[in-house]
Order: structure tokens, then C-alpha cells, then sequence
């Protein structure tokens, strides 16, 4: 093998450029170019997806699956054979054309980016690559919980490599199934820090509201009701507040509300303070956003690791995140946890002050700034060549 491997690229099927792992992969493979590396992306033939730094090879997934989604008898089936640990013959089948197209490449490492259920394709990608190619599952996002102890351990076996993104994402595999430790990777994300630069911020005026600022996607997991079930709750004490709230239930501009985007809004009607509501913003136009907020509010369910809280420390904003997932690995002392309820929000807000934000730039930017995707590159580079070097 070359001094830098070939590395291959596998985002989920659907994963366009509003995606964090299309996110996550852009910033891997312009590492790999920038050290003179060579990295290829699969990519899917109907959706919107540039790499820049890789060579794309677009596939056809409706091949096997004609629609964005499976049937709800699909995935019975799935889930009735999986559990005998019989190949799932559709979330499965689904990368065929990718690893099909992989196979006539010959990469390296083929890196399958997990996004629920493509830990299932793993013993497919084994029988289909060649022998000398080894292949490594990237835990982005949690394991669909249908996949059991039994299933999750099988289809673990086929993967050389597990990289995770936290140490939460980490435990809750061993949690779920038996695997060799030596084939764990930690590769915590990074920050562009190009595209989100440390600047000196205007002074605000005596009494001016504390800009605070949710940005992402608006859906109940991403936990943006009890941001506003707070504020609703906090009374006057909101007017002390300037929220907005920037996303859509999808990762792109979409012309309809959701049910629970509809929701927020009506919670927005009892809020005192000024919220406004503001659609899905491409990762190009979401430096500014943070250069405009003193606050960033992170009230996710189980965050897997956290681009926007790296992203807001990085540009010099306060993190207040749930005390849950892996936000506490992620802020580190540079934010502030807060308990995911209602009434934990409360209190974090209402303690604000502008001396609190304005103390805390320093060291939310510095810890922001540590997290380089370099670092991220040479941690996952220094792992696949430990797993070479052992066989």
C-alpha cells in the first residue's frame, strides 16, 4: 500500500449537500487531497451532491428500491430476517450498486457512513469487494434500534474498522453488541475554520437584548420546543432575549410547514420576547449566523456529536447544550450544560447576562478552534494504518 491509502467514501443514498455527513465527507476527502491522497465518493445518481476534492462515482440506487423509502411490509421483512441473521434483502440490497461499482475500483478502505441502517450492508460490501479491501463503518448517527444483539454483533464481523465520532456514539455500540475493541477509531469532527473565522464583535448598546439563535433542523428529536417551552415559560424575563430560529424539518428549503414546525409556532405566540422563525440555510450561509448570535442554544435529544456547537464556540458564541449525548465531550468547560427539560432551560436563561457571554468568547472560541478537520484526517489515518500494520 501507497504511504496514504485510497479511501472510498460511502454517504447514505439520500445524503445531498445539506447533509452533516455530505458535510463530514467534503471536509475528509479535501484533507486527504490537501496531503496528496486519493479519495473516491459514491454518490447517487438523482440527488444534488458535489465533492470536490474526490472522484464521484454516481450510482443508480432505485435500482433495488424505486422510491426514497421503504414499504412498512419492506421493513417487516427486514426486521423478521435480520433478526435470524439472514442479509436484510432490502436496506441491504439497497448498496448493491455501490459496491458493485466500488469493486471495479479497488479502493484501500471503502468507509460506509452510517445513517441508521447501512450497518446492515456491511457482509454485502465483504462479499462483493475484493479481498485486499478493507472496510470500515463511520458511526455518524445511532443504529436503527431494530437491529438486534445477535443481528448487530453478525454484521459487526464484517467491518475491519469501526469509526465513531464520540465516545457517546462509541458506548452505545457496546451497549448493543460484542465487537473487537482494537477495531475502534475515535475521529471527532472538525471546523472549517476558514469559513468560520474568530472576529472582534461590535460592542452592543447598554440593555440590548441578548441575541440567542437555534440553528438546524426543526424536528422533535433536535429538541427546539423546549428552547421555546422555555421562553413561553420564562414571562417577562424573555424580553431580555432577541431568538431566532433558523431551519426547516428538512435539510433544505422546503415551501410547507411541518405538523411540528406548525407547533413551534404557536408556542412562539406566548413568548414576551422577539422570536422569528427563519428558513433551512446552506453550510455557506450559516457563518453569519453565528457572528450574530451571543447565545446558541443546542437542545438536542441525543446528539451524536455536534457540528453547530463546534461551529458557534469556533465564531465566539456561548453554547448552552442539553446535558445529554455527546455534548458534554463536545463543549467541554468552554459552554454550559443544561438539563434537558423545560424547567432546566428556564433556569439557563434566565441567569443570562451579557458579562456571562462576553466572558466566555475567549474560551468558547479557543475550544471551538481545536477541533481542525487536520486533526480529524490524521486521526482517522493513524487508525486505518494501526489496523494495516496489525493485519
Amino acid at each position: 500500500m501507497s504511504a496514504l491509502p485510497h479511501l472510498a467514501h460511502v454517504p447514505m443514498p439520500l445524503a445531498g449537500d445539506g447533509s452533516s455527513v455530505a458535510h463530514v465527507v467534503r471536509a475528509l476527502t479535501h484533507e486527504h487531497a490537501r496531503r496528496g491522497g486519493r479519495s473516491t465518493v459514491v454518490t447517487s445518481h438523482n440527488r444534488e451532491a458535489t465533492y470536490p476534492d474526490a472522484t464521484m462515482l454516481p450510482v443508480d440506487y432505485t435500482e433495488n428500491c424505486p422510491r426514497t423509502h421503504f414499504t412498512t411490509a419492506e421493513y417487516r421483512q427486514d426486521w423478521a430476517l435480520g433478526a435470524l441473521l439472514v442479509e436484510r434483502p432490502h436496506a441491504a440490497r439497497l448498496f448493491e450498486p455501490a459496491a458493485r461499482a466500488l469493486a471495479a475500483t479497488a479502493p484501500d478502505w471503502v468507509i460506509v457512513h452510517e445513517g441508521h441502517y447501512a450497518v446492515t450492508s456491511l457482509p454485502l460490501f465483504r462479499r462483493m469487494l475484493p479481498p485486499r479491501t478493507r472496510i470500515a463503518l463511520h458511526l455518524h448517527n445511532a443504529i436503527s434500534g431494530s437491529v438486534l444483539r445477535p443481528e448487530l454483533t453478525h454484521l459487526l464481523r464484517a467491518a475491519d474498522a469501526l469509526v465513531s465520532v464520540s465516545a457517546f456514539m462509541a458506548e452505545g455500540v457496546r451497549r448493543r453488541a460484542w465487537f473487537d475493541e482494537a477495531k475502534l477509531i475515535t475521529v471527532p469532527n472538525g471546523v472549517d475554520l476558514e469559513r468560520f473565522p474568530a472576529v472582534e464583535r461590535e460592542p452592543r448598546p447598554q440593555g440590548a437584548p441578548l441575541r440567542l439563535l437555534f440553528v438546524g433542523q426543526v424536528a422533535p428529536h433536535k429538541g427546539v420546543h423546549l428552547l421555546l417551552g422555555a421562553l413561553a415559560a420564562m414571562g417577562r424575563h424573555a424580553e431580555h432575549l432577541e431568538t431566532r430560529i433558523v431551519g426547516s424539518s428538512e435539510l433544505r428549503e422546503s415551501e410547507s410547514l411541518s405538523d411540528y414546525e406548525r407547533e413551534l409556532r404557536a408556542i412562539a405566540t406566548s413568548v414576551r420576547g422577539s422570536v422569528t422563525f427563519e428558513p433551512y440555510r446552506s453550510q455557506a450561509g450559516v457563518s453569519e449566523l453565528y457572528r450574530w448570535a451571543d447565545v446558541v442554544a443546542v437542545p438536542s435529544q441525543a446528539e451524536p456529536f455536534g457540528m453547530v456547537p463546534l461551529e458557534a464556540m469556533a465564531s465566539g458564541a456561548l453554547v448552552l447544550g442539553n446535558h445529554s449525548g455527546a455534548l458534554p465531550e463536545v463543549l467541554g468547560q468552554a459552554g454550559r450544560l443544561v438539563e434537558p427539560t423545560v424547567a432546566g432551560w428556564v433556569d439557563a436563561l434566565t441567569t443570562l447576562s451579557r458579562a456571562q457571554v462576553e466572558g466566555a468568547r475567549s474560551a468558547a472560541s479557543a475550544r471551538g478552534r481545536s477541533f481542525t478537520w487536520e486533526r480529524s484526517h490524521t486521526a482517522l489515518l493513524e487508525g486505518l494504518q494501526r489496523l494495516d500494520a496489525t493485519g
